[in-house]
């Protein structure tokens, strides 16, 4: 055999050594991830496998044009004529799905006071049009809050939750809008939120939000025309590893049902790169601290995960501080959505707040017979969709 055809033999052994190794590194990095997955979602017991994520009670469906031209997805449940209407703002890199248990409870509540939700995707998220800027601001937020009131809830009381990003909106809201909310607003629900200083938490998903302002914000500003839709479509691809990083990062339990952890993962995929990115320098700037008295004597209702490291405790404790006779309910065992993770307790803090407005209004016509807040806690407790102990069903 030549010395030449000697060395070719070799380098296509190489090379096919190479080329086996590349392959099995592939092979690896996609069975592995959904192996594990496909294993973790076999044996994990999960009560709410059956629930219809996909398809919640609605009433109507319909989409915002705000004065941006964002399309914006609302959905609402319960009669047009209701007595209080609740609206839910959520947060960053979910969508309206994220208030599935809580819409559930709306509906099904039962009160002597009629009940209306009123739910809308962020723009960006969800089945929203994306952010017309490359960045946006909670003040932004705050006026598509306004243009899915004016069309959908125009008059009327009214109780906001808001859930991380969403809080905020609200809080930003009562600035922009004063006069509309001191009119309208009655009650208020901030969820895993802040009301400032998130650019100071030293957690690693908040250390990475602020790479990603340092870094791709800048990219996204000076290069004309860039599109994010490699990342995106990557980001689709990611599949079973995406489901398993959701599984651990975002959940406080330590084996959280699937089923929950496809929803969350899902929102998360839905949101596109250039609304994460143009949403991060809000995030870290957001200061409402001056607003916060425009919410005095309002029933207030302040829950957050003790696991959750994306607004730590010591920010909903501060708001709790900020808004004398809040109600605070620190959740053990829960991160950053303790409404999903907690559905039933969180439900029932809602509905007794809910009941406290109901109370506080005082009108025959919308409060009916209301007990005093005491007593209306025990008629709450009468429908839980899920209990913390055992994860069971519980009937009004």
């Amino acid at each position: 055999m030549s010395e030449k055809r000697s060395r070719r033999l070799r380098g296509l052994a190489v090379a096919g050594g190479v080329t086996g190794g590349v392959a099995l590194g592939a092979a690896l990095a996609w069975g592995v991830p959904r192996y594990l997955a496909r294993r973790t979602r076999a044996s994990s017991a999960d009560p709410y496998a059956h629930e219809p994520f996909e398809l919640p009670p609605q009433s109507s469906v319909r989409t915002v044009q705000t004065r941006d031209g964002v399309a914006v997805h609302v959905e609402t449940a319960g009669p047009a004529d209701a007595d209080l209407t609740v609206v839910f703002a959520h947060g960053y890199m979910q969508d309206m799905g994220t208030f599935y248990f809580l819409r559930k409870a709306i509906v099904n509540a039962g009160r002597d006071v009629s009940l209306r939700a009123v739910l809308y995707d962020q723009p960006g998220h969800g089945r929203s049009g994306p952010v017309p800027r490359t960045e946006y601001g909670i003040d932004d937020l705050a006026e598509v809050l306004h243009d899915v009131l004016a069309a959908v809830a125009p008059s009327g009381p009214l109780v906001l939750v808001g859930h991380s990003m969403g809080g905020m909106t609200i809080q930003t809201y009562a600035r922009v809008h004063a006069e509309a909310f001191h009119e309208r607003v009655k009650g208020v629900a901030f969820l895993s939120s802040s009301a400032a200083g998130l650019d100071t938490v030293e957690t690693k998903p908040m250390r990475a939000l602020r790479r990603l302002r340092r870094t791709v914000l800048p990219m996204l500003q000076q290069v004309a025309g860039w599109t994010p839709d490699l990342i995106d479509r990557s980001r689709l691809l990611a599949g079973d590893l995406g489901w398993l990083l959701t599984r651990r990062a975002a959940f406080g339990h330590t084996d959280p049902p699937a089923s929950l952890v496809s929803l969350v993962e899902a929102m998360n995929r839905r949101a596109s790169i250039q609304s994460i990115v143009g949403y991060a320098r809000a995030i870290l700037d957001h200061d409402e601290t001056a607003t916060l008295p425009q919410f005095k004597g309002l029933p207030a209702l302040i829950v957050v995960g003790d696991a959750d490291l994306l607004t730590p405790p010591e920010h909903s404790r501060r708001l709790a501080a900020a808004l004398a006779g809040s109600r605070f309910v620190l959740i053990p065992e829960a991160a950053h959505s303790p409404q999903l993770e907690y559905p039933g307790e969180i439900s029932q803090l809602l509905l007794e707040m809910i009941d406290k407005v109901a109370a506080e209004i005082g009108d025959d016509a919308v409060a009916g017979d209301a007990s005093p807040p005491e007593d209306e806690g025990v008629r709450a407790r009468r429908w839980t969709p899920f209990s913390r102990a055992d994860r069971s069903r519980l009937e009004p």
